[in-house]
């Protein structure tokens, strides 16, 4: 299946996942904001993902692709393409897994950017600087990887990668989403998942009256 066609995870799937990230990663709390609550008039959470070690998820797409990847895949190398986050979760993989990796950023990068790349990749990550945009960064990338043999890792737009954005937020939410119907409204709790975000809808606006 091609990056630019819908596609949505299996749960198995994304049970995997979840157990393949917790090689490196630790759960990150799901937190009420109260800023955004009372804007909205509603009960707000957020994943702080932003308390990852690389300080955003994309080191659950990283991970995940590049674990899943044959030993052959991995031989000559992985190549990535990112002026930030993305670089970063790759970088940290690659350490983890003892890959080496060949990360290209634009050369208009900020050095703190560049600096915890080089940091989280430590002597299995080279950082090759090279065109002032994404694009140019990321057709050299491209470039090197036909010309040298080694696999390239998106950012997390293709199916392996995906799979890890629920890990991250699922048995919160499911967890959260039931506690919320069967107290408020216990004639929901029969309700088809399909229909719980409506129901559940339903449940805030009688509350509310």
């Amino acid at each position: 299946m091609s990056d630019n066609k819908s596609y949505f995870p299996a749960l198995n799937d994304v049970m995997t996942a979840e157990h393949t990230l917790a090689e490196i990663l630790s759960p990150t709390p799901l937190m009420h904001n109260r800023n955004l609550s009372e804007r909205y008039g509603a009960d707000v959470m957020l994943k702080r993902e932003d308390l990852q070690m690389v300080r955003s998820y994309k080191i659950r797409g990283a991970y995940n692709k590049i674990r899943s990847l044959a030993p052959d895949r991995t031989a000559s190398g992985i190549v990535c393409a990112s002026a930030g986050n993305h670089a970063q979760g790759v970088a940290l993989s690659c350490n983890k897994l003892g890959i080496a990796g060949k990360i290209f950023m634009p050369v208009t990068t900020p050095k703190q950017k560049i600096n915890q790349v080089k940091m989280f990749g430590g002597e299995f990550v080279e950082v090759v600087l090279t065109g002032d945009t994404f694009d140019q960064a990321n057709a050299a990338a491209m470039e090197t990887c036909e010309r040298e043999g080694k696999t390239f890792i998106r950012r997390s737009t293709t199916q392996r990668s995906s799979r890890v954005r629920a890990p991250s937020g699922w048995r919160y939410c499911n967890r959260a989403a039931r506690r919320w119907i069967t107290s408020s409204c216990p004639s929901a709790a029969e309700v088809s998942p399909r229909a719980s975000a409506a129901s559940t809808n339903r449940c805030r606006r009688r509350r509310r009256s």
